[in-house]
């Protein structure tokens, strides 16, 4: 008998959440709200983009671990969240706080794309 998939079940729980889009990036699929990514998968595991504290409270627990990419961790509250022997419903609240973080970061860029009115110009005579 060979064990389920965890990942399959958090794919699930993802792609339940509200405005949830996937993309492919960097070989794997990504999770975003607008144009803001807040999850994606690891070997083994679930990475998100936590507030900080989320981030803190699941690093604390033990639930979840900084994600280390490239040297730089803790970089704007990366969390990664192993899942193997992991009840899926203990990952809720994380998947949850990674999807809000984005949508407030969905929201932010929306405000700072937005066209601001054009000043107007005044021509000088003769020139």
């Amino acid at each position: 008998m060979s064990t389920p998939d965890p990942t399959s079940g958090v794919r699930e729980r993802l792609l339940a959440l509200p405005s949830v889009v996937t993309k492919k990036m960097f070989g794997a699929e990504a999770y975003f709200v607008g144009a803001a990514m807040f999850a994606f998968f690891a070997p083994g595991s679930v990475v998100l983009r936590l507030p900080h504290t989320a981030f803190a409270d699941a690093v604390a627990t033990g639930l979840a671990r900084p994600f280390l990419s490239m040297g730089a961790a803790t970089l704007n509250g990366w969390a990664e969240v192993p899942l193997a022997g992991r009840e899926l419903e203990s990952v809720d609240p994380l998947l949850r706080a990674a999807h809000t973080s984005g949508t407030h970061a969905a929201r932010s860029a929306a405000r700072r794309r937005r066209p601001q009115r054009a000043r107007r110009v005044r021509s000088r005579s003769g020139r």
